[in-house]
Order: structure tokens, then sequence, then C-alpha cells
């Protein structure tokens, strides 16, 4: 069945190659200023933003942590943050489509040598990773129902999955699947293989264009080098990853507080006498974004530390992580505020209609909804406490697996 965005996710013909951090940075202020351009009619049309992905592909972003010696930038945690801070600022909903896109180039690390080649060539040239990996009604990420099981020089998968952010306009859709022995494997399927079917069915209030959809994979078979056993990495190293993948959804949100206080200043700038009130309560705003960015860098450089080997223990790793909830506990919770506080300023009339602002709230709500900021609080007093971890992150310092 033909859908929305079904012949609109081949890689482009080029790709800027991104070598140095500076060159991150300015491509993402690049890229913002495109994305701000379309955010508002993107979100009032339901409109698949293709245009807007395949400017993201040309900007060369997507390689950026790919490794030095695989021709990419070796980007660190802390940059990833930054470029995030900035895209998300132009439109939640966009940045959002590539948030575990990265999580995938990171996977790649313990991948065979002819898969990791095989795939960094196509990151490298603009090809971009989708997902689908989360199921209804499962407690944790290792308690799936996708099925993976071998098949002559391949695998066999079967399942179903939703929230599948970017699957509809990716490249490829990485799929978690269980195989017999209770492993999970991560098989990297092409957005044109015979069994994946992507639906265009997300129906939020906000995020509206991340469509973040349902993926079913019926029958679908790849080839063995497509496929990657994660859990054969360092368990620091694993942990650490996913500390930043994480952080990347507490860049998202602080981003979105920063994306409201902007607009509130533009709304402020247009009065010729604005009240001291509405002065100080931006001024508030832009002290706790401040404190909500820090946190964000200070757990992207906890996480960095591990990745580059200064501190690769599994302590330091799960400092990291507690460092990612914590940053959450607050971006989570400020964010949605501050974008319902814009209702607060005399919002002017353009042309009879409103500047679209009441998307920054939806978006931000809506994001917000992906980890309750109560769970987050929860394992921050948990950690500190009892020196406990989430239940996913413990299965990964406890040996590796994910």
């Amino acid at each position: 069945m033909n859908r929305p965005g079904d012949k609109e996710h081949g890689a482009p013909a080029t790709a800027h190659v991104i070598a140095t951090a500076q060159e991150a940075i300015a491509a993402a202020h690049e890229l913002a200023a495109i994305w701000r351009q379309s955010a508002v009619e993107i979100d009032a049309q339901r409109r698949i933003p293709v245009s807007e992905l395949q400017a993201l592909s040309r900007s060369g972003l997507l390689a950026i942590t790919v490794p030095r010696e695989f021709g990419g930038a070796g980007a660190s945690t802390e940059t990833l943050m930054e470029v995030f801070l900035i895209l998300a600022a132009a439109d939640t909903s966009l940045a959002q489509v590539p948030q575990n896109h990265f999580d995938f180039v990171d996977t790649l690390l313990v991948a065979e040598p002819a898969t990791r080649d095989f795939f960094y060539a196509r990151v490298l040239a603009g090809a971009r990773f989708g997902n689908a990996l989360a199921e209804p009604g499962r407690p944790s990420r290792r308690d799936i129902a996708t099925t993976i099981a071998p098949e002559g020089n391949g695998y066999r998968l079967n399942g179903r999955k939703y929230f599948s952010t970017g699957a509809l306009t990716a490249q490829w859709v990485p799929v978690f699947g269980k195989d017999a022995d209770g492993r999970i494997l991560t098989a990297y399927i092409e957005r044109d293989n015979p069994g994946l079917d992507v639906l265009a069915d997300w129906d939020a209030f906000g995020q509206r264009g991340t469509y973040s959809g349902t993926t079913i994979i019926n029958d679908v078979w790849v080839p063995a080098h497509q496929v990657v056993d994660r859990a054969r990495g360092d368990a620091a190293v694993l942990l650490a990853q996913f500390a930043g993948n994480q952080l990347i959804h507490a860049a998202i949100e602080t981003a979105g507080a920063a994306g409201a206080l902007q607009a509130a200043a533009r709304i402020l700038s247009e009065h010729p006498a604005p009240h001291e009130a509405d002065l100080a309560r931006l001024g508030e705003y832009a002290v706790r974004i401040r404190a909500a960015r820090s946190l964000v860098l200070r757990a992207a450089r906890r996480a960095d530390a591990v990745l580059a080997g200064d501190i690769p223990t599994v302590a330091a790793a799960s400092e990291a992580f507690v460092a990612t909830d914590e940053a959450k506990s607050l971006a989570y919770e400020l964010s949605p505020a501050i974008a319902n506080e814009i209702a607060h300023f005399r919002s002017p009339v353009v042309n009879g209609e409103r500047r679209g602002l009441d998307r920054l709230w939806r978006n931000v709500r809506t994001h917000s909804l992906h980890d309750p900021v109560r769970w987050r609080q929860f394992y921050v007093g948990d950690f500190h406490l009892n020196g406990n971890l989430p239940r996913d992150a413990a299965a990964i310092a406890q040996g590796g697996k994910r």
C-alpha cells in the first residue's frame, strides 16, 4: 500500500561532510534557519516534512558522530547536544526526528567491520536511520514480542512497533527483535524492504512533524551483515552511549523553552512600553533556561569522559546516566511551563491570524510525555539514596545488554 512519504525517503545525491565541531554548530544554525521558515505551516497542515528532512541530510549533521577514522567528525556528546539545542529552538517537532538516528550510528561501533563500513558510507552520504523499537504495554526495552530468527545467510523478523519516530521518511529503519535465546538484536532494515510497512498514523495534538507512527514488520528478511548484537560492547561505553542518546530529549525540551522565550521576547519588543512584570517574568525564564542548558551540557561532559576513555568505568557511566535524568527532571517541567506562560504576554495579531504560538506549548507538552517527569525524579532519588539505576540502564551496567 502506498502512503504519503513512501517515495520520499531516498538519500540526497550529495551531503556535506563536516570535519569539526565548529562546522557542525554552523551547519546547525543554517538548518535551523530553514526549519524556522516552515515550522508553523508543517504543524498547521500536518504536512510530511520531506524537504526539511532532505535539508537535514544535505547539511552533513547526520554523520557528525561517525568516528574520524571512518571519515566523520567524531563529534563529542557535548557538541551533539549543542546541535540539538540549536535545532529544537527552531522546531522541536523536526528536531526529534533524528534523535534515534545517532543511537544507531553509535551501535555500529560494535558491528562487524563489513557492516560498519557499509553503513558509515551511507550515513556520510546523507542516509538517516529511523527507529522501530517500542511496543505497547511493555514495561522495558527488553520485554518485546518482535521476533528475529536465523534463516539462511540472514534473519527473518516479525512484529509490530509504535512511536516509530522518523521511520516514515528514513532510508533505513533499525528494529529491535528478540531471538530464541532472549538476546535483543538490532536489524537495520531498508525502508523499501518488502514486508516493512510504516504507517502515517501519528495523530498527536503536538509534535505533528515527527510522524511517530506505527511500523509493521511482516515476515521481513534481512542479510546477516545488517544485524548487530550490541551486547558485545563494553558495559561502560554502552551505558554512556545510552545516556547520551537519552540526553537528546532533555536538550529538545530545553531548546523548546528557549524557543518559547524568544517568541515572548519578540512579542514584548513590539510594545512601546513593556510592563515591568513582563520583563521580570522574561528574566526569570532566561535564568531557568540557562540552568537547564547547564545541566544538559554537564551530563554530556560526563558521558564524554567515559566515551573518550578518561574515566572508562561503569560507575562513571552510571553518574552520567543519572546526570541525564537530572537534566530531564528540570527540562521536562520547565519547557511546558514557559511555553504556557506565553499566554500572559500580549500576543499581537498579524494579518488577522495568530503566529502559531500555540504549537510551542503543544509540541513541548507532547514531547515531555515521552518520559514522565515523576519517573525521572524518582530515578534520581533512588540512585542518590540507594545507588539504583532504572531497569534498562541497570541491565546494561550489569552485562552490556540493552
